[in-house]
């Protein structure tokens, strides 16, 4: 059975309301958590607290945040606004175009990332609706997806219903989605191709540094939390960080601190730097650490999209 959205709020049996951060912190003060129903179709769900994730090659831990999800072996009932087969099927209907998502013979339905792919090429003096203009509706079309998929619990929902395609190729989901915990493979797919390419990452907003007085560039900058990857080579560390550069600043600042986003558009690798520092406690030994940039550079406010 296909799992639901993570819910962000939930009802207790007396109909009160309770959202995630209140549920974590009861967790934390070990008081009693009340019995949790689904606020959209009264089925029950469970409070699953923040925690950390084993990391992969002696890398550390992967926090992951609270949310609420579904009891093991249950779904949300039919019209529940967490029903993600449901709520991605209205989406479906809702953005097919002959020219961008059109539907297959067997119902599925095709993206055609070479649309976007040019008009990101062309770009634009800055951050725009363009509600007149048919990309705006692509563009939302894409990112409504995207943040289903970033909210959905089963990362194989879109691509069992869903086929990207750039051009002649057909473009797998693993090659075009990228979770935190794969950003260095996001690195690397831009490291192998010849120009620019069309993907989306998933990330949580860390920081914004603003230009210095007098930079004749004015480029504020939202960095992500990075992802930190043991490479096996002793005292040696790699970070690989996500950073979105702009010059409206008030733009990049509407997405504040802790805020999980979704980030479209054409990628490229930044310059990586190398910095050394001696060892905490072995002053003999001096830890390197390599920070690995992928950068975006967007020409369209809708490239950027809050996940709520």
């Amino acid at each position: 059975m296909s799992r639901g959205i993570k819910m962000r709020k939930a009802v207790g049996t007396h109909g009160t309301l309770h959202r995630v951060g209140d549920l974590q912190k009861r967790h934390d003060a070990q008081q009693t958590l009340p019995t949790l129903l689904c606020d959209g179709c009264n089925v029950p769900v469970r409070f699953v607290p923040e925690h950390s994730r084993p990391g992969v090659d002696r890398a550390p831990p992967l926090h992951l945040p609270a949310y609420l999800a579904l009891n093991k072996g249950s779904g949300h009932l039919p019209g529940c606004r967490y029903n993600a087969p449901a709520h991605l099927q209205a989406l479906l209907a809702a953005g097919a175009d002959a020219e961008f998502l059109t539907t297959l013979d067997d119902g599925t339905h095709e993206l055609r990332l070479l649309i976007l792919q040019h008009a990101l090429k062309r770009g634009s003096a800055g951050p725009t609706l363009l509600a007149d203009a048919p990309l705006d509706g692509y563009l939302r079309s894409l990112t409504d997806l995207l943040t289903l998929q970033a909210m959905c619990e089963d990362d194989t929902l879109l691509a069992s219903q869903l086929t990207l395609r750039l051009g002649k190729k057909r473009v797998d989901w693993t090659n075009f989605l990228y979770r935190q915990e794969r950003y260095d493979a996001a690195w690397e797919r831009l490291g192998a191709a010849s120009s620019e390419l069309p993907m989306a990452l998933l990330g949580t907003v860390r920081s914004h540094r603003t230009p210095q007085p007098g930079d004749p560039h004015g480029v504020t900058f939202l960095n992500c939390a990075p992802k930190y990857q043991h490479t096996g080579v002793t005292d040696r560390r790699d970070f690989y960080e996500v950073s979105v550069g702009h010059t409206d600043a008030a733009w990049l600042k509407s997405f504040p601190v802790g805020a999980e986003i979704v980030m479209f558009g054409l990628w490229r690798q930044g310059r990586s730097s190398t910095a050394s520092r001696p060892h905490p406690t072995d002053p003999r030994r001096t830890i390197t650490s390599v920070t690995h940039k992928l950068a975006l550079r967007p020409s369209f406010s809708r490239q950027l999209t809050l996940v709520e």
